[in-house]
C-alpha cells in the first residue's frame, strides 16, 4: 500500500515599498526582524556587484519584452541606492524614509538633480524573488516599465546578521538634467541648471508670441539682490515691496524702455518642475531677470528659491 506524500508549500516571505516624485505610492509594510545596535559591517563588493548586476539584467530584459529601451547603470545613483540599502539592512527592515532622509533629499544632498526620480526597495532571499514580488505589485511594476526614466541605480546588500539571510533592494530610476543642446558650456552646478531650464522655459514663452523676453543684465542683478531679501513663507506684502525697490532701482539707471515690473517667485524641490506663467496678452514682456537661492523648506527638505522679473514694454 502506499502513502500520500504531503504536499511541500514554498514560503516566499519578502517586503515591499514603492515611490515616486511625481506623485509616488506611499507606505511600507514593517517586519523588524534585526537586533537593535548591529554595528556597521562592510559589504562584500565583489557579492553586491553580481546582485546588482542580475538585477539590472533582469529588469532591462523585461523592459525590452516590453518594447521599452533599457536602463543604463548610472554610478552615482548607485551609490545612493547602496547607502539606502545598507541602511535598511542595518534597522531590520525596509522603507523609504530612513534617517538619511526622503528619495528627494537623498538625490539633492549628494547633488543629483533630476527631472524624474522613482523608487522601489524590497526584501527577498534573492534578487530574482524580489524582482518577481515586484513585478506582481502595480505601483513597483509601473516604476520598473516606466518610460519617462533613462537611468537605474540598485543597491543590494545583505543583513550583517548571519543568522538572517535576506537581501534588502533599492531601486532608484531616473532622468537626470541634462545639459542644453547647443548650449555654451555644460551647467557645472545645480543653480547653473535651474538658469539654464528658466532660459527653456522663456524660450517657450517667447514661441508662443508672449513678447522678445531678452535677457537684461540690470533685471538679472535687480533680481540677484532681491532674492536674498525674500523670507520663507513669502507673501504678496515681500513682493509688492520688492517690486516697488525694483522699479525705484529701474528708475536710479534711467530704464525708461518699460511700463511695469512683474515678479514670478517659485519654490521648487526638483528643478525640473521650474515653470513660468503663460502669458500671451499683448506680447509686451520685452525683458527678463533671475536669480536663484538654495533654501530649505517648510519640510526642512532643500530646495531652490527661484525669482523672476519680467520687464513689461510701454
Amino acid at each position: 500500500m502506499s502513502m500520500k506524500q504531503p504536499a511541500r508549500i514554498g514560503i516566499l516571505s519578502l517586503l515591499l515599498g514603492a515611490y515616486a516624485l511625481s506623485g509616488g505610492f506611499p507606505g511600507w509594510m514593517p517586519e523588524c526582524r534585526a537586533a537593535e545596535g548591529l554595528p556597521d559591517y562592510p559589504v562584500n563588493p565583489y557579492a553586491t556587484i553580481t546582485w546588482e548586476q542580475e538585477l539590472l539584467e533582469i529588469t532591462n530584459r523585461h523592459r525590452m519584452e516590453q518594447g521599452l529601451a533599457p536602463l543604463v547603470m548610472d554610478e552615482e545613483l548607485m551609490a545612493i541606492a547602496r547607502s539606502h540599502s545598507a541602511g535598511m539592512a542595518r534597522q531590520g527592515f525596509i522603507s523609504h524614509n530612513l534617517p538619511s532622509g526622503s528619495l528627494q533629499s537623498r538625490l539633492v544632498r549628494a547633488g543629483y538633480y533630476s527631472e524624474v526620480a522613482r523608487e522601489n526597495v524590497a526584501s527577498a532571499r534573492t534578487v530574482y524573488r524580489a524582482h518577481r514580488a515586484l513585478l506582481e505589485s502595480p505601483p513597483h511594476k509601473s516604476n520598473i516599465l516606466a518610460t519617462d526614466v533613462t537611468r537605474i541605480g540598485i543597491g543590494v546588500v545583505r543583513h550583517p546578521s548571519i543568522c538572517d539571510k535576506y537581501l534588502y533592494v533599492t531601486e532608484v530610476f531616473a532622468r537626470p538634467l541634462e545639459a542644453r543642446t547647443g548650449s555654451a558650456a555644460a551647467p557645472d552646478s545645480p543653480d547653473a541648471m535651474v538658469r539654464n531650464l528658466l532660459e527653456d522655459r522663456v524660450h517657450d514663452l517667447r514661441q508662443e508670441g508672449g513678447g522678445p523676453m531678452d535677457s537684461d543684465p540690470l533685471l538679472h542683478e535687480i533680481a540677484a539682490k532681491s532674492v536674498g531679501s525674500l523670507s520663507l513663507p513669502y507673501d504678496r506684502t515681500q513682493i509688492r515691496s520688492l517690486l516697488a525697490a525694483s522699479a525705484g532701482r529701474l528708475q536710479e539707471k534711467g530704464k525708461s524702455d518699460l511700463s511695469r515690473l512683474e515678479a514670478v517667485v517659485q519654490l521648487v524641490r526638483n528643478p525640473g518642475n521650474l515653470r513660468l506663467p503663460a502669458r500671451k496678452p499683448e506680447g509686451r514682456a520685452k525683458s527678463y531677470g533671475s536669480a536663484v537661492r538654495r533654501v530649505t523648506d517648510g519640510q526642512n527638505q532643500p530646495a531652490f528659491l527661484v525669482l523672476t522679473l519680467i520687464g513689461i514694454g510701454r
